[in-house]
């Protein structure tokens, strides 16, 4: 069985600048190839070589971090952006100018519908204050459970696996608002926000649709729920978009682990689809109209449950929680040294 050897700082650095040298060379491709190229096979097939590229990408990296990123920027989103833009679907176009062209394509970011017919109020105001409050929430959030952690030993399993999912939530909207706020200030244009507050949600159909990780919920509504539902009507394109989200995991689950997916990905999105298409029918019918407090407290419920058993079972066996653990304590160690290195040394210098 293959194990994923020991980040280094060498081996990442050298997968990063790796990374930042293909993911510009294949955009700038990709753009240039489909100006020439109607949409269709032959676009395509030219763009064929990049989907290899960023399916690559997060093997160059032994960092479980940094792999999940890559996983998600590169293998997920880049590549469903790019075969969307092959169809003349999705948020590229190759009219784009070349800077927010390769942002968008290689970033978790969405330029902002109405960035270009914004009043004069909203322009005086900076897009990068709209991704400020998120970006230090996240962060103060994650430091108190950063904290808390040492003590969650006695609290049930349950709760531990909120806590998780929190962790999760604050980690990758931390991320996505850094990223949005650079890239809001190099463009000087509005960015949508990618979560909204899915740690308590009132039915599936609200997690997933307005909650949790709006740009994936846009990509695989244009790339397999629409052209599903145009033929086979709307649950099955909700069907179709659950069962891709459930392959894009158990390959996750690979680059995660370098092991055999086990099913429990798929299984857990077949689940969440069927609920989410039997909410649909209850509520139609007038089956399923509970108090507000008790439709929160049923679905935040289903979700936990859901996710601790079905979601986090495989990753918690291979030990990924473990060797994550380990990395985030690295990198505070890390951090708190450079810290000690550019500040304490050289007032401690000149107080000398």
């Amino acid at each position: 069985m293959q194990v994923l050897e020991k980040p280094t700082s060498a081996s990442e650095l050298r997968a990063l600048a790796w990374t930042a040298f293909l993911v510009p060379v294949c955009t700038v491709y990709a753009r240039s190839a489909c100006r020439r190229l109607r949409p269709g096979r032959h676009r395509l097939a030219a763009l064929f070589p990049t989907f290899l590229v960023f399916i690559y990408l997060p093997c160059l990296f032994n960092s479980l971090h940094l792999r999940l990123l890559s996983t998600f920027f590169h293998t997920w989103l880049a590549t469903n952006k790019l075969v969307l833009l092959a169809l003349d679907l999705g948020p590229l176009h190759p009219s784009l100018p070349l800077l927010p062209f390769l942002l968008c394509a290689g970033l978790p970011i969405k330029l902002r519908a109405d960035s270009h017919h914004t009043t004069t109020k909203q322009q005086s105001s900076s897009p990068v204050a709209d991704f400020l409050v998120p970006c230090t929430r996240s962060f103060l959030f994650l430091t108190c459970l950063a904290v808390l952690h040492p003590h969650t030993g006695s609290l049930p399993l349950y709760v531990v696996h909120y806590l998780y999912c929190a962790q999760i939530f604050l980690t990758l909207d931390l991320v996505f608002s850094s990223v949005a706020l650079v890239a809001a200030a190099v463009l000087g244009t509005g960015m949508e926000r990618q979560f909204r507050a899915p740690l308590v949600v009132a039915s599936v159909n609200d997690f997933w649709g307005r909650q949790w990780n709006l740009m994936a919920v846009d990509l695989l509504r244009a790339s397999a729920y629409a052209p599903v539902r145009a033929r086979w009507g709307r649950d099955a394109g909700v069907l179709a978009a659950f069962l891709m989200s459930g392959v894009l995991h158990e390959l996750l689950y690979w680059y995660m682990t370098l092991e055999h997916p086990t099913g429990e990905m798929l299984l857990f999105f077949t689940l969440h689809a069927a609920v989410h298409v039997a909410e649909r029918w209850a509520k139609l019918a007038g089956l399923w109209r509970p108090p507000k407090a008790a439709a929160y407290v049923v679905g935040t419920g289903f979700m936990v449950v859901t996710i601790s058993e079905l979601f986090f079972g495989p990753f918690i066996r291979a030990g990924i929680d473990v060797r994550m653990m380990e990395e985030s304590t690295a990198a505070v160690e890390l951090l708190r040294a450079v810290a000690k290195r550019l500040i304490i040394r050289p007032f401690g210098h000149v107080s000398g």
